[in-house]
């Protein structure tokens, strides 16, 4: 896991591996060894450098979506906190319950959001709160 986040900040990783899945182990490993706010400030640079990276952009309608984002880092920071301190669970394996937890998960905004936060450009610019369930 360790090599593919290093791939990602590297902008080596091949776009077709930038998935919703890649998108959770990577916000999982970095809300585990950072913290939320330091979490969220590397999501928040680093999947915008890695979009440019790869051909795209970070714009009104495409690209990096901060509502989106932090939402994610918020929704693992919380896991992490149901999780506890408990030696057991390592950086690794927070990553990939993570993945497990959610990845197939595509309702997820649906349950939080009462409009399509994704298609919402006010979203992808700032973070909106949700408007159906407080997340932790």
């Amino acid at each position: 896991m360790h090599e593919f986040v290093e791939a990602f900040e590297a902008m080596t990783l091949p776009k077709e591996r930038w998935t919703h899945g890649a998108h959770l182990l990577t916000g999982a490993w970095y809300v585990h060894g950072f913290g939320e706010i330091a979490a969220l400030e590397r999501m928040r640079r680093n999947v915008s450098r890695y979009n440019v990276a790869m051909g795209g952009q970070n714009t009104a309608t495409s690209g990096y979506h901060e509502t989106v984002t932090a939402f994610w880092i918020k929704l693992l920071a919380g896991m992490l906190r149901e999780c506890g301190t408990e030696a057991w669970i390592d950086r690794a394996a927070f990553a990939r319950m993570a993945v497990e937890r959610f990845a197939e998960d595509r309702e997820i905004l649906e349950r939080f959001y009462d409009f399509d936060v994704v298609g919402s450009a006010e979203a992808r610019r700032v973070w909106v709160e949700p408007t159906l369930k407080r997340l932790g």
